[in-house]
């Protein structure tokens, strides 16, 4: 008979998100993807929620349709399809990896409202989210483990900042990153201080006063897909440059101590 399994719960950035495995004859399929999701996200699996935000199901198909472009001399394979607005269904045979793209669609969506994804890496200072970001080679990563562990990591390359009651907090993707020790969760942080990383040989923060520039930065570490709901993102941004008040340079040198002792002595 063909096996079907309860359904999964993921929290992530305060949606719900039902996974649903559906019948299939592929038993071992069904409890490989079940044991994956239970390793790489148990940190957002949650108990049935009164509200469902969204539904992914996993559904037995024989073959995946393939695009073949001659020209390029490229294959490519369907691994999901959209039932409708708040529903998608993919398929036993696609990789973690291709699942990770799946929840990015799912959670950009979801976040149309009220939220983004920011490149950037993070640590929590005391209660609060402090975040690292900048261009390719700014030393994001390397602030967050020079902190590590007085200050626990958050994040590593991707982060989700949403407005709650007129309060910005930042939670953790689900997505598996460079650094794949950092612990995630769904719990969320209050924003502390944005820091625009400048490599130096000093230590120093600098107030960003200037609206439009900092929206010029955050622009362009902002994580989006070119679709329906760019025009919203993108005043979602807006507005967090020109409500939230801690946006800073800030210049660093690669010491830990030096680092450390700047951090605490900088502190909201």
């Amino acid at each position: 008979m063909p096996n079907q399994k309860n359904p999964l719960f993921l929290n992530i950035a305060g949606f719900n998100i039902k996974i649903n495995f559906k019948s299939t004859e592929w038993e071992f399929a069904l409890k490989l993807k079940e044991k994956e999701i239970n390793k790489f996200w148990k940190g957002f699996i949650t108990i049935e929620p009164v509200k469902v935000d969204f539904t992914l199901n996993f559904v037995e198909r024989s073959y995946l349709e393939v695009i073949y472009k001659k020209k390029e001399k490229k294959q490519f394979m369907s691994f999901y399809e959209e039932k409708n607005s708040k529903e998608i269904n993919t398929f036993y045979q696609v990789s973690i990896f291709q699942f990770q793209v799946i929840l990015r669609q799912i959670i950009s969506r979801l976040l149309t409202n009220n939220g983004f994804i920011l490149h950037g890496s993070a640590s929590n200072i005391h209660g609060r989210a402090f975040l690292f970001t900048g261009d390719n080679g700014a030393g994001k990563s390397t602030t967050m483990k020079l902190l590590k562990p007085y200050y626990p990591a958050l994040a590593d390359d991707t982060v989700i900042i949403r407005k709650e009651n007129c309060e910005y907090y930042l939670y953790q993707t689900p997505f598996i990153e460079k650094e794949w020790w950092v612990k995630k969760n769904n719990q969320k942080l209050p924003l502390g201080k944005v820091y625009f990383l400048k490599k130096q040989n000093f230590f120093k923060e600098e107030i960003i006063k200037e609206r439009g520039l900092i929206f010029e930065k955050i622009i362009k570490q902002f994580w989006t897909e070119e679709d329906e709901f760019m025009s919203k993102k993108t005043k979602l941004i807006y507005r967090f440059t020109h409500s939230f008040n801690n946006f800073y340079y800030f210049y660093f040198a690669k010491n830990k101590r030096k680092l450390l002792d700047f951090i605490q002595k900088n502190e909201i």
